[in-house]
C-alpha cells in the first residue's frame, strides 16, 4: 500500500493556469497559506495577507517563499483562476483517504446554501450542493449550480463524486427525481426523499393511500403498517413526531416504479409556550425501514443545515464574504470545507469551531496539531 499524499502535496498537484514567465509565487504555497489563514480566523484577502506575513517564518519550515508573501491581490487573483472542478476533485479524494481506516455509513444529507455575499448586481449569488455525512461529521464534496440549472441537475454531478456505497442518502423533495434515485441506487447506496407536490403522481398516490388507512383503521386497532412515536423538548421548544411505515407496495404502483421499498408519513408537531403548529411530511426509500430508523434519519438530515451551513455562516463569516471575481466565491467556499474538516477531525479539546480556529491563530503547536496528520 502507497503512503497517503499530505494536504501539501495534494494541493501541489493542482495544474497552474498561470503564465509561468510571469509568476512569482508558487501556485501551491499560494492556496496552502490561504487554507492556512481560514484555519487561523482569516476571511478576506487582506487578512490572509497580513496572517501569512506574520507567520512567514513558520511557513519557511514547509514552503519555500522565494518571493516572500504575495499581496491580497494576488491570492485574489490565484482562487479566481484556480479551476474549481479539480480542486474540487483534490478535496474529494483528500476526504476519501481521510476515511480510508473508518469507511463511511449512516446518512448522507445533502442539501443547498447560498453564499450570499457572492452576490453581484442583480445576481442572486453562487448556490452550493453540499453532501454531508452526519456519522463521521465531515463535508463530503458540493458543486455549485450552474446558472441555467438548478439542483436537479447538480446533484446526480455531486454523487458521481462520492463513495457512498452501504449509506442512506436523505434529501428535500427538490431532489425527489427518479434520476436522483436511479443514480443513488447504482453508487450502492440508498435513498430517503420527503415528496411534495411536485412530484404530483407521487404525492397523490402517497396522500390516498395514507388518509384512506388513517380514516379505517381506529386508532386502538392492531395493524400491519409499523408505527411509532417520540417525544422531545430542547430551549423551550417541544417537538412530537409519529411516524406510520408501509412496506406492502402493492397499493404504491408509482412509488414501486421508483425502486420503493417503505413509504412512510410522519406527522410533526411543535409547540412552544405562545403557539403550536402541526404539519405532515411523506417519503419514500428504497430500502426497508422501521418508523424509528425513519425519524432518526430526517433528524439526522438537519445536521447539514446546523452542523455545516448554519457551522460556515457563523464560524468562518461565508455569508459575509465578498469575493467575486472569476472562481474566487467557489474555490473559497471549498478551501472552507478544508478547514471544516481539518477542525471537525481534531478532537484534543472540547470547543466550537469558532473557538479552534482562534486556538489554530493564537498557537503555532495547535495549528501544527491540526495540520499534523497533513503535513508531518
Amino acid at each position: 500500500m502507497t503512503d497517503k499524499m499530505t494536504l501539501l502535496e495534494r494541493i501541489e498537484t493542482l495544474p497552474d493556469p498561470r503564465q509561468e514567465a510571469k509568476c512569482q509565487y508558487k501556485f501551491g504555497e499560494v492556496i496552502f497559506m490561504t487554507i492556512c489563514g481560514i484555519l487561523c480566523g482569516a476571511d478576506d484577502w487582506p487578512s490572509i495577507q497580513l496572517f501569512s506575513e506574520t507567520k512567514h517564518d513558520w511557513f519557511k519550515k514547509y514552503l519555500k517563499l522565494e518571493h516572500g508573501i504575495p499581496s491580497d491581490d494576488t491570492f485574489n487573483r490565484v482562487f479566481s483562476l484556480l479551476d474549481p472542478a479539480t480542486f474540487r476533485e483534490m478535496f474529494t479524494l483528500w476526504v476519501q483517504e481521510m476515511l480510508l481506516e473508518t469507511p463511511l455509513s449512516g446518512v448522507i444529507a445533502i442539501d443547498g446554501k447560498t453564499v450570499r455575499g457572492s452576490r453581484k448586481g442583480k445576481s442572486a449569488g453562487i448556490h452550493m450542493v453540499n453532501a454531508w455525512a452526519t456519522e463521521s461529521g465531515l463535508a463530503l464534496g458540493q458543486l455549485k449550480i450552474d446558472a441555467k440549472s438548478n439542483e436537479i441537475t447538480a446533484v446526480p454531478e455531486l454523487l458521481d463524486t462520492l463513495a457512498i456505497e452501504g449509506c442512506l442518502v436523505t434529501a428535500d423533495a427538490m431532489s425527489c427525481q427518479k434520476k436522483i434515485a436511479t443514480k443513488i441506487q447504482k453508487k450502492g447506496a440508498d435513498y430517503l426523499l420527503a415528496v411534495k407536490k411536485n412530484q404530483r403522481n407521487l404525492h397523490g398516490e402517497i396522500e390516498q393511500q395514507i388518509e384512506n388507512y388513517w380514516s379505517s383503521t381506529p386508532q386502538d386497532s392492531p395493524s400491519d403498517v409499523a408505527f411509532s412515536e417520540q417525544s422531545n423538548e430542547t430551549h423551550g421548544r417541544g417537538e412530537h413526531r409519529r411516524c406510520w411505515a408501509l412496506h406492502d407496495m402493492s397499493c404504491f404502483p408509482v412509488a414501486q416504479s421508483w425502486g420503493a421499498k417503505t413509504v412512510a408519513a410522519i406527522q410533526l408537531e411543535r409547540h412552544t409556550s405562545q403557539k403550536g403548529k402541526s404539519f405532515i411530511r411523506y417519503f419514500i426509500s428504497s430500502k426497508v425501514l422501521s418508523p424509528e430508523a425513519i425519524i432518526q434519519a430526517t433528524r439526522d438530515h438537519w445536521h447539514v443545515e446546523n452542523s455545516l451551513h448554519w457551522v460556515l455562516d457563523v464560524a468562518f463569516c461565508e455569508d459575509q464574504s465578498r469575493a467575486r471575481a472569476g472562481y474566487a466565491a467557489e474555490n473559497l467556499a471549498t478551501a472552507r470545507q478544508v478547514a471544516l474538516n481539518l477542525l471537525k477531525r481534531d478532537t484534543s479539546c472540547k470547543l466550537g469551531i469558532k473557538n479552534k480556529r482562534k486556538g489554530c491563530g493564537w498557537s503555532e503547536s495547535y495549528l501544527c496539531h491540526v495540520l499534523g496528520l497533513i503535513i508531518e
